[in-house]
């Protein structure tokens, strides 16, 4: 016979976990949606960056920083099989630890982007009344 504490345990359990991976999910849609609003955003930034090469050698400058850049930037997520996932309750613990400190790495690097984002906006506003200035 079931220990019906064991049992309710189980439950709620299974309830917690139901409701993270839905978490999961929208977290992952986020993150996707993010990637390719970044990419979008990089391309942009990029074809702006271009108009600083005013000649030869400033544009082989930017091409090179750029290739650097790129090169350093991670690379999307590969997908593992669920099958080849530890279901060992008895790592949970360190498995979620782990989820907390890379998150809490995600949340600072999400702060130095927008700092970047808003350095980039004033820059933009800048050129903007630079070139207004200029065409007149």
């Amino acid at each position: 016979m079931m220990d019906p504490a064991g049992s309710a345990g189980q439950t709620k359990l299974q309830e917690i976990f139901d409701s993270f991976n839905e978490a999961w999910l929208k977290y992952w849609e986020s993150c996707i949606a993010l990637q390719n609003q970044l990419d979008e955003s990089l391309r942009a930034a990029r074809e702006v960056q271009w108009l600083a090469a005013t000649d030869q050698g400033k544009l082989s400058e930017v091409n090179r920083l750029q290739r650097e850049l790129f090169a350093s930037m991670p690379r999307r997520l590969d997908y593992t099989p669920l099958g080849q996932v530890s279901q060992d309750l008895d790592s949970a613990p360190s498995k979620i630890s782990g989820l907390e400190s890379a998150l809490s790495s995600e949340e600072e690097s999400c702060k130095k982007l927008e700092a970047g984002i808003a350095i980039l906006k004033t820059r933009i506003q800048a050129m903007k009344e630079a070139l207004q200035v200029a065409r007149r």
